[in-house]
């Protein structure tokens, strides 16, 4: 009997974009999931994915927006002049208001409904505010999952009646940062944020909901390695810190669960750590970081690109939960000492030397 597989995304702010470099090399090495799972920023990429756009199509459309942050990024103005008039910080309830990334999610993708879709299954987790509930979205009637009297499975409430571009809209809403998702009628319904509160890493949802036997996750989080500039990049990104320590925190504690430990996990990791949580001008290297790690854990499993045994060949030396690459290895190290801004901005000097070089050289011949 075929063996589910499911793909995890974790949360990671724009450094989701990595994820879209390792659908690449899925796409490439013929490994195609069952189940997709997204948070935060994996959110956006899974349901992309899982709506149809293949990953050439979604590179497209992550270089498209790379260079357009003022069509993503809409500042809460509205709520910050309403704050200042009334003296009352409690009006501003995020940064950005969220609408503008939400409108072009629903433009992007190509069905709008978790009843709709086609290619696979797609669950999206976000942390009801009202109640500290972890609410999954998906069409669990599809998925085989019975709801007891409380609309809950396996302890998670599930629901499938917003879109699919609302549902990451509620998963993305970093607190503080975004105003909270509304749904339902407007300030009397629920409101939601960011997934990554309660499981930034969804692997439990991957196993007890989407029923998979096989998993490969992509954990953008915290690998423990100490960050000594964190203080000094402001307090947004002192908070996505946070967030993931919270992650790493949650990823231990989940590799206890008795589910998990029937399944067959490999995580993935390329290591990001540079980029800030809008700095979407590094997307497109961030894309083929996450191609250049995943192309290279499949070739060392001995996988070889189109090969149908290539989805049981990936796991068959899995036993424990496993990560690529292995903390102290050499790769590990490789990547940490050749983070996406450090690398850039040196790639930038030297393109400006060698400019400034030809321009001398030019100059001293125009003298000649």
């Amino acid at each position: 009997m075929k063996k589910r597989l499911a793909l995890a995304l974790s949360g990671g702010s724009v450094r989701a974009a990595a994820h879209v470099g390792v659908l690449k090399a899925l796409e490439e090495y013929a490994l195609e999931p069952d189940v997709v799972v997204g948070t935060s920023g994996g959110a956006i990429v899974a349901a992309l994915y899982a709506t149809g756009l293949t990953a050439a199509e979604l590179q497209k459309l992550f270089w498209e927006y790379s260079r357009a942050k003022g069509k993503i990024v809409d500042l809460n103005w509205p709520g910050a002049i309403l704050a200042l008039l009334t003296w009352d910080i409690k009006r501003l309830t995020g940064v950005v208001r969220g609408v503008s990334l939400e409108k072009i999610i629903a433009q992007s993708l190509p069905v709008q409904h978790f009843r709709d879709l086609k290619k696979c299954q797609l669950l999206i987790p976000a942390v009801n505010l009202n109640n500290g509930q972890q609410t999954v979205f998906c069409d669990y009637k599809t998925l085989g999952l019975t709801l007891d009297a409380e609309g809950k499975c396996a302890e998670y409430p599930l629901r499938d009646d917003l879109t699919i571009a609302q549902a990451v809209r509620g998963s993305i809403s970093i607190p503080g940062v975004f105003v909270p998702a509304v749904f339902d009628g407007g300030a009397s319904g629920d409101c939601f944020v960011d997934g990554a509160l309660r499981d930034g890493y969804p692997l439990n949802i991957a196993v007890r909901l989407g029923q998979a036997q096989r998993v490969l996750g992509v954990n953008l989080g915290y690998a423990g390695i100490r960050r000594d500039t964190i203080l000094d990049d402001g307090p947004l990104e002192i908070f996505s810190q946070s967030l993931d320590i919270m992650m790493r925190a949650q990823y231990r504690d989940r590799l206890q669960d008795r589910a998990l430990i029937r399944s067959r996990i490999l995580t993935i990791n390329p290591l990001i750590y540079d980029i800030g949580t809008f700095e979407i001008e590094y997307i497109p290297p961030m894309i083929e970081r996450g191609y250049e790690v995943a192309t290279r854990l499949f070739r060392e499993r001995g996988l070889q690109p189109g090969r149908a045994e290539n989805r049981e060949r990936l796991f068959q030396l899995v036993g424990d939960p496993q990560s690529f690459p292995a903390k102290g290895s050499a790769y590990f190290t490789h990547l940490l000492e050749n983070q996406i801004k450090r690398k850039s901005v040196v790639e930038r000097e030297a393109k400006v030397g060698w400019l400034g070089y030809l321009r001398t050289l030019v100059g001293r011949r125009e003298v000649g």
